[in-house]
């Protein structure tokens, strides 16, 4: 699946948001993302983005009832984009690295937070 592909899906709105990161890309192409993070460099990985937008993110999946989609490989990317998650929640809610992860248990076990994940 390319990036058009996946911006097709919010121009027929089967997405209602959608932040792409593509580690291989020249870093120079990327978008300029929401403001608010301090960084002046772009995201280069999935987890850079989760927390550059984790206002967002947090918002969405918590008081919108939204879902995070996240693919990717297993051996680094998954646990680098759950510890992320875990630190935005964590950070946005103001609470213990504890209940950080009842709340991520909660959104796996209503399948709020899917994982596409291989190798």
């Amino acid at each position: 699946m390319d990036k058009e592909e996946l911006e097709g899906f919010v121009s027929s709105g089967a997405l209602s948001h959608l932040k792409v990161c593509f580690s291989r890309d020249d870093p120079e192409e990327e978008e300029e993302e929401e403001e608010g993070f301090t960084s002046t460099a772009p995201p280069r990985y999935v987890q850079h983005n989760l927390l550059r937008n984790r206002k967002h993110v947090t918002d969405i999946l918590l008081k919108q009832k939204g879902f995070l989609y996240v693919c990717g490989d297993a051996k680094n990317m998954a646990k680098d984009v759950n510890d992320a998650l875990l630190e935005a929640i964590r950070a946005e809610l103001q609470v213990d690295q504890l209940d950080a992860m009842k709340t991520v248990a909660l959104l796996r076990e209503e399948k709020r937070y899917l994982q596409d994940i291989w190798g």
